[in-house]
């Protein structure tokens, strides 16, 4: 993640007219040219461009939504930046705290709350308290609370770009949509290259789990009283292990309830047009034990000094330990032999 990040840059309708005018100071005579008579590839729409192991990445809108498995429609409002004169101000404020005046989110009810704690973890993520929500964030949860179709792609990716900009000018160490980004690797399978080549370990990449809401988060919250949470067995818990479900498959499983069950089927079918049955549907999800991989060092026997020099195959039999306080009669080396230096290479 962090080398897609420090490496990213955005390139829009201003970094494409760069490339032309450097084309064109390279070789006059492409003045008036087009960007295919010149050489470069056609400029669609804005995206964020890096590079991870020399394999180019390219996000933009139409990405976002093929990952998150929506489509690019919806109401999408940009530019509000608090603008305390917008008419979205009444509007927004009307539909969270009931009034036109902008209040505080110790007001709102338990389920807006929920919905405002969803919204700066995972959709536009917020630095900060959540006590004083910005005018976007108030007008992204009137579109949900309205029950308003949304640009959910569109208005992920606006966001990236803000972060994205705002780690290049004012060195923001911190990087948005961590398991977004993930899920986009693994979806174009570097992923599965990195894990193939078996070079890299989770510690080595920094690897992380998400955040868990449960009954530990709604007393923080103070939702609820904390003398009333209980930890169960069945809570969910942060874990590496991947899931034993198809590819693409909704993760759900028949320990959730029916109508969320429902749900997933119905909007797999929407989005893919798979249908799936109750009873395909697995019964757990998966809850084995973490898979290792193999170490890829060789393990080594220690040979004497004698077996090194001649190059033999066979080991001596064991000597007996000496005890402590006598001299050993002779001496061991725990270097490889010539055959075992030629596997290793």
């Amino acid at each position: 993640m962090k080398h897609f990040w420090v490496r990213a840059s955005i390139y829009d309708k201003h970094a494409a007219k760069l490339d032309e005018q450097h084309k064109v100071l390279v070789n006059p005579s492409l003045e008036g040219k087009s960007r295919d008579e010149m050489g470069l590839e056609p400029f669609v729409d804005t995206e964020i461009r890096s590079s991870i192991m020399g394999v180019p990445i390219f996000i933009n809108q139409e990405t976002i939504a093929y990952v998150i498995c929506r489509t690019l429609e919806g109401r999408f409002k940009d530019g509000l930046d608090n603008n305390k004169k917008s008419p979205w101000n009444d509007v927004a404020n009307e539909t969270i705290f009931g009034t036109k005046k902008k209040g505080s989110t110790n007001s709102l009810s338990m389920e807006k709350k929920m919905m405002l704690k969803i919204q700066n973890e995972s959709l536009l993520l917020k630095g900060g308290g959540s006590d004083q929500p910005s005018l976007e964030h108030r007008v992204f949860l009137h579109f949900f609370l309205k029950k308003e179709k949304a640009n959910v792609p569109e208005y992920l990716f606006k966001h990236m770009l803000k972060a994205l900009k705002d780690s290049q000018t004012i060195n923001r160490t911190w990087i948005p949509y961590g398991r977004l980004i993930s899920k986009i690797f693994y979806q174009g399978g570097l992923l599965k290259g990195l894990s193939e080549t078996r070079g890299f370990t989770d510690d080595m990449l920094g690897t992380v789990t998400g955040k868990i809401i449960n009954g530990a988060t709604l007393a923080h919250m103070k939702l609820i009283k904390p003398d009333v949470v209980v930890k169960l067995e069945s809570d969910m818990k942060e874990s590496r292990i991947s899931s034993n479900l198809m590819e693409g498959f909704p993760p759900i499983c028949k320990q959730d309830p029916l109508d969320v069950q429902l749900f997933y089927i119905i909007d797999h079918l929407q989005n893919t047009g798979e249908e799936i049955r109750l009873e395909d549907i697995p019964e757990t999800m998966y809850g084995g034990k973490v898979k290792l991989a193999k170490s890829r060092k060789t393990k080594r026997k220690p040979v004497s000094e004698a077996e090194y020099l001649e190059g033999a195959s066979k080991q001596p039999p064991k000597a007996k330990k000496p005890r402590r306080g006598s001299a050993s009669e002779g001496t061991t080396s725990s270097l490889p032999t010539i055959k075992e230096e030629v596997v290793d290479l």
